[in-house]
């Protein structure tokens, strides 16, 4: 059950060359839920991101992205891993090169296999003319289509042009194969140009000398192959799955964590020298707030308690943890955001010495 908690407002300054020490410090704390800064102080603007901010966010993604690929959830980690952020672009690096071109190899098998079954569903028409695929094509003084639609009107079309010689209609069903032998001086396509207004779907034509049903078992055993290798590949995918999960998620948290402690200037007050960051932490927890900051970070600091109405505030934790480096024996936690809307008056209550 969601039960109401006191809930201090508090206030942490400084100045610029304390800022990451001072993220970092409230940042191990895991009590204070950041208010975005609502530019109404005069002086003061948005500030700016922590230089480095924008590798580790391309970082994340390449993260995500493999993570994508090849199906990974939170509920493949089978261990906790310690990231090394010296060594971490290098393990990517190995390993995005192997799973983009197993992820490379996927698309064209599968591709090619969307090509083979236009292929075969274009063949389905042809199969019901009863006519080996080379006689369909390939003559010198022939000219040859075929399509579907109606063959009294193709025939009337075919009679009535001037550039036609002679003509002749092969059909099975709707399908017809059109032979044309053009007078001497016709130009140009004189089939299409009879048929112009006339109901009539050509039908490619492969170039192959086997019979329609012949051609579609050729089909058929090159569609089995390709799913053979696709079968390969997802093996292959699978494997590296069960391999690097852990490593992925483990890396995804620590990033994820990396990239809100050096966007969270985003939500401060800034000037060119100095910053103000605000939030809310549990009343009961103000005095461990006050004397934890003040040991972990490297700027000097002084406090009063401002308490509010209580308000519920839900409490945030991470489901899996990471460290930074496995010679640190520390587990961070996250800053939080708040959108309480509590109406006590703003006082600060935690400055750091500028």
């Amino acid at each position: 059950m969601l039960r109401p908690e006191r809930m201090s407002k508090v206030s942490v300054a400084g100045s610029k060359r304390v800022l990451e020490s001072t993220i970092e410090a409230v940042h191990q704390l895991d009590l204070l839920h950041l208010s975005d800064y609502d530019e109404s102080w005069e002086g003061f603007e948005l500030g700016r991101s922590i230089e480095g901010a924008e590798t580790i966010n391309e970082t994340l993604v390449t993260v995500r992205s493999l993570e994508s690929i090849l199906g990974v959830t939170a509920e493949d980690a089978t261990e906790t891993i310690l990231i090394d952020e010296a060594e971490l672009e290098a393990e990517l690096a190995d390993l995005r090169e192997q799973v983009n071109e197993l992820d490379d190899r996927k698309s064209e098998s599968r591709s090619q296999l969307r090509e083979l079954d236009d292929q075969i569903d274009q063949l389905k028409p042809l199969a019901d003319l009863g006519l080996d695929l080379e006689l369909l094509g390939g003559y010198k003084s022939l000219e040859v289509s075929v399509g579907q639609g109606n063959r009294d009107g193709i025939e009337s079309a075919l009679a009535e042009s001037e550039a036609i010689e002679t003509f002749e209609v092969m059909s099975g069903g709707r399908t017809h194969a059109i032979f044309v032998k053009p007078v001497a001086d016709a130009q140009g396509d004189v089939i299409a140009d009879a048929l112009v207004g006339v109901e009539f779907t050509t039908v490619s034509v492969p170039e192959a000398e086997l019979s329609p049903e012949a051609y579609v078992e050729e089909l058929q055993a090159k569609k089995t192959a390709v799913k053979s290798e696709l079968e390969s590949i997802d093996d292959e995918l699978e494997s590296i799955k069960r391999e690097h999960a852990s490593f992925l998620l483990s890396a995804e948290e620590y990033l994820s964590i990396e990239a809100q402690k050096k966007e969270a200037p985003l939500s401060f007050a800034a000037t060119e020298n100095a910053f103000i960051a605000e939030g809310w932490i549990p009343s009961e927890q103000y005095d461990a707030f006050d004397r934890r900051s003040k040991r972990r970070s490297t700027a000097r600091s002084k406090s009063r308690r401002s308490n509010a109405p209580t308000t519920p505030q839900p409490a945030i934790r991470p489901k899996r943890r990471c460290r930074k480096n496995p010679t640190k024996n520390r587990e961070p936690s996250r800053l939080r955001q708040s959108t309480s809307r509590t109406t006590a008056h703003r006082k600060p209550v935690l400055t750091a010495a500028l």
